[in-house]
């Protein structure tokens, strides 16, 4: 399995996460398998602004792709996700909004994300140019707090996920 020897402690989530989480695998085939692949709850971006924005093109369907500083995963000591983990998102009232199952991941330089990961990505206007220059501009930040230095062979973790449950209105 995904992450039996690192299942998420899920006493440490909001109520009404645990009511979200209860509710999948209440419908899910096999809720053993699915109870130990919960990867995280999580947020997109860094802003409430951007953790709305995000859940609404996840849940659309527009952003299904996503990518993190390897560097962080290394000075943190955090796990890196894994093909098959599910992870629950909130919105930025902490809302769950949808359940996500990471079904690709590769580490690449930064130089080396190519135009159709950039589309994936969901976010500002879908070009590589513009994903190259948001990003770059948020590793940057994230370098300088891991005293790394920025670069085009930086590496990122590049994933895709798929909606697996979202929650009905």
């Amino acid at each position: 399995m995904a992450g039996e020897d690192w299942m998420m402690d899920t006493r440490s989530m909001s109520p009404a996460v645990k009511r979200f989480w209860a509710a999948f695998l209440h419908q899910a085939d096999d809720p053993l398998d699915a109870e130990t692949r919960l990867y995280e709850v999580f947020q997109v971006g860094d802003s409430e602004a951007d953790a709305d924005e995000g859940a609404d093109l996840i849940v659309a369907g527009i952003k299904t792709a996503t990518s993190s500083l390897l560097w962080e995963y290394e000075a943190t000591g955090n796990r890196q996700p894994t093909k098959g983990v599910l992870s629950i998102l909130t919105n930025a009232s902490a809302e769950p909004v949808c359940i996500v199952e990471t079904t690709w991941l590769e580490v690449q330089a930064f130089s080396q994300v190519d135009a159709q990961f950039a589309r994936d990505y969901g976010e500002w206007d879908g070009t590589l140019k513009t994903w190259r220059k948001e990003c770059s501009a948020y590793y940057s930040n994230q370098c300088e707090a891991l005293n790394r230095i920025p670069s085009p062979d930086m590496p990122i973790l590049c994933e895709r996920f798929r909606v697996v449950f979202p929650k009905s209105k």
